[in-house]
């Protein structure tokens, strides 16, 4: 069944937790679809408005998955990423680099920096990683897209140049928490945040909310997909910020409104960074 259209004014908006990290984002009846992974779930999602990608790894830039979507709303993709898409049929592929401030329809997007490995099978410089800011009305929403062990410098810029009501933050999942904790201290500081990073970089955000996404859909196997959710809850209980976390089920939705947020003035969209 697909998921009815919300009309509710411009003073409420709703996040639609796909599966993994694929969100629908609504406001004032404008929808976004955010790297859609999963024909079957996508195209359970009825009418979207545009299709944003936050980064080229084939579980966020999903071809099996874009093919299937509506051709005629506009693709936006991390900057390197056009050829990749080009054969797709999509009307309108935008490149898209942190600083751009894009729109659709009443909604405000900016591309904003994340922590991740950039290219697609392998690291390198091209197609870059971006996250986004969806805007309307004073009500804000963050998606971070992945997140790496790294600095986390650039989530203090945007905490501070947005009012984010809601933010969407990956908190591992494919492989069990203990190996992306390995990975941080022993490797090569790990490709995936684990839950207690996560719900660090949403108070550096200074969000009042945090979805997490990208656990519980994609799994290998080496632990249960609940393990993360259930670290998360724990960490989130034993620091006091059990309300900062909205576990969504697959399809379920977190409604956010302007009373939601600690500030009321909007994001700086006229000052792009």
């Amino acid at each position: 069944m697909a998921i009815p259209c919300y009309m509710d004014g411009v003073d409420s908006a709703r996040v639609i937790w796909i599966g993994h990290a694929t969100a629908l984002i609504e406001m004032a009846g404008v929808r976004v679809l955010v790297d859609p992974l999963g024909r079957r779930r996508c195209r359970a999602v009825g009418e979207y408005h545009a299709v944003l990608i936050t980064h080229a790894h084939v579980d966020h830039l999903n071809r099996w998955t874009l093919a299937v979507l509506d051709k005629g709303v506009p693709l936006f993709v991390p900057r390197g990423a056009r050829d990749i898409v080009a054969d797709l049929g999509f009307a309108r592929v935008v490149e898209v680099e942190p600083g751009d401030q894009l729109a659709v329809g009443k909604l405000d997007i900016v591309g904003v920096p994340t922590r991740h490995d950039t290219g697609r099978w392998r690291k390198n410089d091209h197609p870059i990683c971006t996250g986004y800011v969806i805007a309307r009305d004073g009500m804000v929403v963050h998606h971070a897209g992945d997140v790496d062990m790294s600095t986390y410098d650039v989530f203090d810029d945007i905490g501070r140049d947005f009012a984010v009501d809601v933010t969407l933050l990956p908190i591992g999942g494919m492989l069990p928490v203990w190996y992306y904790r390995m990975r941080q201290k022993s490797i090569d500081r790990g490709v995936h945040i684990d839950p207690d990073t996560a719900l660090a970089i949403a108070q550096r955000i200074g969000a009042q909310a945090m979805i997490p996404v990208h656990w519980g859909t994609v799994n290998l196997r080496l632990g249960p997909p609940s393990m993360p959710r259930r670290r998360l809850l724990k960490a989130a209980e034993q620091t006091g910020l059990s309300d900062l976390v909205k576990v969504l089920g697959h399809g379920e939705s977190l409604q956010i409104t302007r009373r939601l947020g600690h500030r009321s003035d909007s994001p700086r969209l006229s000052q792009p960074r």
